[in-house]
């Protein structure tokens, strides 16, 4: 028995040694695909990476179509000073991705570049980006006059818009864990899916001063039951579930809408 504590030292001190060993030599693999100007494709195991702005003495200016999609181990992305644009889907699919640094020469991130992230909350911005702008990890553009991205993992129940926001942009709420979203009366556009499948949100109330309700904006959000809206907004047809929720609009106008069915819709009462 007076053997058993030197030998499990040792076999702890030999465990140690491997696992330091394990680590010191884990080789951080990039392989980058550039096309032009572009990264097209990049395959990585690094759980922090920098995304450099030139590559073999070449100028990178651009994040392509998916270049990053699938990967497992990315837990936060910092691109360099110098990327102007992320294109569509860029970092789709990241199931890992959390956090993005988004440097000041950034004047494009479209809306869909980090569709799929489900573990995603948090974009942040460099103060000189002169087109966007982080407030509490949500993306913002033109000055806070635009929503352009609300994290999926962002670990709220609900949302106040900031005053001054004018545009809700495309899917700018997709697949958003809200149950609830304050609008302010500053917001008069909301583009196409800018709710899309936020499957838990189940009452909104529309600005008073809204002109514009895109394509889809409400699609696949099973448990929305009530939306109060006002005059005057030109709506798409298929803005809410299929046709019922703008048929209804034509007839009635400003007001409260139920939805009493599978994608049927009812007026109930005014909106004063």
């Amino acid at each position: 028995m007076k053997y058993l504590k030197p030998i499990s030292l040792i076999v702890f001190i030999l465990c140690a040694a491997v696992l330091m060993y394990v680590i010191i030599t884990y080789e951080t693999k990039v392989e980058y695909v550039v096309s032009g100007e572009t990264i097209i494709s990049c395959k990585t195991n690094a759980k922090h990476p920098v995304i450099p702005a030139s590559i073999d003495n070449k100028a990178v200016a651009s994040i392509g179509n998916r270049a990053f999609c699938d990967n497992s181990s990315m837990i936060t992305v910092k691109l360099d000073d110098g990327i102007i644009e992320l294109q569509d889907e860029s970092f789709y699919n990241c199931s890992a991705l959390r956090e993005v640094f988004i440097p000041r020469s950034v004047t494009y991130i479209s809306p869909t570049a980090f569709s799929e992230c489900p573990e995603f909350a948090k974009i942040e911005v460099d103060q000189g980006n002169r087109v966007y702008k982080s407030f509490n990890g949500v993306l913002f553009k033109d000055g806070m006059s635009e929503i352009v991205y609300f994290p999926v993992s962002f670990m709220r129940t609900e949302y106040y818009i900031a005053h001054g926001t004018r545009i809700i942009g495309e899917k700018a709420f997709y697949k958003s864990p809200l149950y609830t979203v304050h609008i302010p009366d500053t917001v008069t556009y909301i583009q196409d899916y800018a709710f899309a499948e936020s499957s838990d949100m189940k009452s909104v109330t529309l600005p008073a001063n809204l002109i514009y309700l895109g394509e889809n904006v409400f699609l696949g959000n099973g448990k929305l039951r009530t939306i109060t809206i006002g005059a005057g907004v030109e709506i798409q047809p298929n803005s809410v579930d299929g046709i019922s929720f703008y048929e209804q609009y034509q007839l009635y106008g400003a007001g409260t809408y139920l939805k009493t069915g599978n994608n049927i819709w009812e007026y109930i009462h005014d909106k004063d």
